[in-house]
């Protein structure tokens, strides 16, 4: 199992603990990525209160888990990282920023195999010594945050045309559905549009702000083909449209 010390979530914590394991009813024999992806849905139908208790739990297991492969990882911070990682370059080699990190790095390590001599040798001196202090330095700011990163991925492998139910925040514990076919995902402004048939119109709706993505509808609130109004969450309250349910 290699995992980037940096790219360690609350779901990673669930998928790695007895008990949660036990409480969210996740087999210990699934695969971790299996068992990673069932935590995140279990985690966002837990609740607020119950999630910020296991991620409290979980701040001090990714501290130290991220010492711990540290150690055993002394130079997880390659010359790809740091293309990504320094604005000047990704910029220069038109690599999106809002794409999954990982992605971000294998386009890096592909544009490196393509540069001239003397200016991969002028890039590799500034990256090694960039590496060195960041991968001795265990308290680095990490590139990216788990959750999104996991928004991220799954947005990629959506095709357009798919029908999705998007949540997003709205207000301090609630959430609103944005929903629709997906149009496109622009990677460069962070953005994921979406059309709307029973309105007619396009909606765009930005990925940092994505809790989570329900890709198992064909149509509003349920699985037949057609779409009505939209679904909204208003305190413990649903709503179609203005309609209270």
């Amino acid at each position: 199992m290699n995992i980037n010390p940096f790219d360690l979530s609350v779901s990673d914590f669930v998928a790695q603990s007895a008990k949660w394991c036990a409480e969210f009813n996740i087999q210990e024999d699934y695969p971790y990525d299996l068992k990673v992806e069932i935590a995140d849905r279990a985690l966002f139908d837990s609740g607020i209160d119950k999630y910020e208790q296991i991620a409290q739990e979980a701040e001090d297991w990714i501290e130290q888990e991220r010492t711990r492969m540290g150690e055993t990882l002394p130079t997880f911070a390659t010359q790809a990282d740091y293309i990504v990682r320094t604005g000047q370059w990704r910029d220069e080699f038109n690599i999106p920023k809002y794409l999954p990190y990982t992605e971000q790095v294998r386009i890096a390590d592909e544009v490196l195999r393509t540069l001239d001599r003397a200016k991969y040798a002028g890039m590799i001196a500034a990256a090694e010594e960039w590496s060195k202090k960041e991968s001795a330095n265990l308290d680095a700011e990490a590139p990216f945050d788990g959750w999104k990163e996991q928004i991220r991925r799954q947005l990629l492998q959506i095709q357009n045309g798919k029908y999705l139910m998007i949540y997003v925040p709205y207000g301090s514990s609630s959430y609103r559905i944005e929903q629709g076919t997906l149009t496109k995902v622009d990677w460069n402004n962070g953005t994921v549009l979406l059309h709307s048939t029973v309105y007619n119109r396009d909606n765009t709706v930005a990925i940092d702000n994505i809790q989570s993505i329900d890709e198992s509808r064909s149509g509003s609130g349920a699985l037949g083909s057609v779409q009505t109004a939209d679904l909204r969450l208003v305190g413990n309250d649903w709503y179609r449209g203005n309609t209270k349910l």
